[in-house]
């Protein structure tokens, strides 16, 4: 717990020297992902993400989350269930997008994609 206050208040108080986007592109019909980190601006975040989500064989590959200077995951229940979280610390984007997951109905919930932007 006290970790996650910790990166969270050094996010939110600190100012950092440049933006840093991250992206995590998933497919619905195959749950193959992409995903990107340390870019400049959004649009390049999630084109990477995609792209890399596509590499790897996906199909129909989408822009899921995208965060700046923070951490993103995304969780699904392996079905039709796809759920994402984002938060200063790893920890507790994993864990909101669990959370999310198991209330949209999902029984079997479990990170596809976790990462941070900077």
């Amino acid at each position: 717990m006290c970790q996650d206050r910790r990166a969270q208040c050094q996010a939110q108080c600190s100012k950092p020297a440049k933006n840093s986007f991250g992206s995590i592109a998933i497919s619905r019909k195959d749950k193959t992902t992409g995903w990107s980190y340390g870019y400049d601006n959004k649009d390049q975040a999630e084109k990477v993400a995609v792209d890399n989500c596509t590499k790897s064989g996906g199909f129909g590959c989408e822009v899921w989350i995208y965060f700046n200077n923070e951490c993103g995951a995304v969780a699904t229940d392996g079905g039709k269930i796809i759920t994402w979280g984002t938060a200063a610390a790893k920890r507790s984007a994993v864990q909101q997008a669990l959370l999310q997951c198991s209330k949209a109905g999902g029984k079997n919930c479990a990170i596809k994609a976790s990462l941070c932007s900077n």
